[in-house]
C-alpha cells in the first residue's frame, strides 16, 4: 500500500533538521567570544592576586638587593669575581598578554678542581632563609647551586664540575610590565675608578683617560660593591701585565683572571680589543 499522495519507487527524503542545531552553535560560540573577551580585559585591568604577579617595576628593588647580596656571598672566598650588566627582555605572561622579566649575573673564577668547593662556600655564605643548596648530579660530575631570594627572585647556577668560571644568576621571572619597568640599571658607587683599573689597563698598552663603564650594587651589610670596565690594548695570546707574585686564578683562550688585594681582575680577551674590569669589595 502506498499513503496518499506518495508515488510508487520514489525515495522518501527525511526533514532536515540544520535549523534545529543552528541556535545551540550560536549560543556556544557567542560564550565563547564573551569568555575571551573577560579574560583578556582581566589580565590587563584586574591587581594582582598573588605575588608572583607583581609588576617588573614593584620587583625590581628586590633584584638588586638580591644581586649585592650574591655578589657579597662570592667574594666571600679567594675567588675572583666580576659583576655582569643587568639585562631585561619580554617573554609571554599568558596566552593574550606579554611580561617583562629582568636578571643580572655574578661570574665567579675559580682555580682548577675547585667548582664544588667555590659553589658550596656561596651557598653557605647567602642568607639562612634563602635556603641555599648545590645538588651535584652524574657522579658528581654535574653541579646545580638554587635558592630562594624572597619575592619570588630565583639565584641558579648550573657548572659542570671541571669548570673554572661559573655564573650565579639572579632573576625575576616574568612578571606583568615592559622592560623598560626595570629603570635605571645599577647603583652609583659615588667614587672613582680604583687605581687597579688604571694600572692595569696601561699595562696592556689600552689609552691613557679612557672611557670607564661601571655596574654597582648595594651591599647587604652597607655601602657598595662595584665592577669597573675599560678598554686596553689588541688581544693576545696569555696572561700579561700580572703583577709579580700574583698567579691567576684562571687563564684560558678568552683570557685571564686574579686578584691583586681585596680587588678582582678580569682581562676579556675575546675581541679585538682587551677588555678589564676590576671589581671592588663592599665599601661603606
Amino acid at each position: 500500500m502506498t499513503a496518499p499522495g506518495e508515488t510508487i519507487g520514489t525515495p522518501v527524503t527525511p526533514p532536515r533538521r540544520e535549523r534545529r542545531w543552528r541556535w545551540p552553535v550560536a549560543v556556544v560560540a557567542g560564550w565563547v567570544v564573551a569568555l575571551t573577551g573577560i579574560s583578556w580585559w582581566s589580565v590587563r585591568n584586574d591587581p594582582a592576586t598573588v605575588p608572583e604577579q607583581q609588576d617588573l617595576r614593584a620587583a625590581t628593588p628586590a633584584l638588586r638587593a638580591a644581586t649585592g647580596t650574591v655578589l657579597a656571598a662570592a667574594q666571600s672566598g679567594p675567588w675572583v669575581v666580576r659583576l655582569g650588566a643587568p639585562r631585561t627582555g619580554t617573554c609571554e605572561l599568558t596566552p593574550v598578554r606579554d611580561g617583562a622579566s629582568a636578571g643580572q649575573d655574578v661570574f665567579l673564577y675559580v682555580p682548577e678542581g675547585q667548582a664544588r668547593t667555590a659553589l658550596d662556600a656561596v651557598a653557605a655564605a647567602l642568607p639562612g632563609g634563602y635556603r641555599a643548596a648545590v645538588v651535584p648530579t652524574r657522579a658528581g660530575t654535574r653541579l646545580s647551586l638554587f635558592a630562594d631570594a624572597g619575592d619570588f627572585i630565583a639565584i641558579e647556577a648550573r657548572a659542570q664540575a671541571a669548570d673554572q668560571v661559573l655564573t650565579l644568576t639572579v632573576d625575576t621571572g616574568c612578571r606583568p610590565g615592559t622592560p623598560g619597568d626595570a629603570g635605571a640599571a645599577g647603583t652609583a658607587p659615588g667614587e672613582p675608578a680604583p687605581a687597579t683599573l688604571t694600572e692595569t689597563v696601561a699595562a696592556l698598552g689600552g689609552p691613557a683617560g679612557g672611557g670607564v663603564s661601571v655596574q654597582a650594587v648595594r651591599c647587604p651589610a652597607g655601602g657598595t660593591a662595584a665592577t669597573y670596565r675599560a678598554t686596553a690594548g689588541p688581544a693576545a695570546d696569555g696572561p700579561r701585565g700580572v703583577p709579580g707574585g700574583v698567579t691567576p686564578v684562571w687563564a684560558g683562550a678568552g683570557g685571564w683572571a686574579y686578584r691583586k688585594g681585596p680587588e678582582s681582575v678580569v682581562v676579556d680577551a675575546s675581541g679585538e680589543r682587551l677588555q678589564v674590569s676590576v671589581t671592588t669589595g663592599c665599601r661603606a
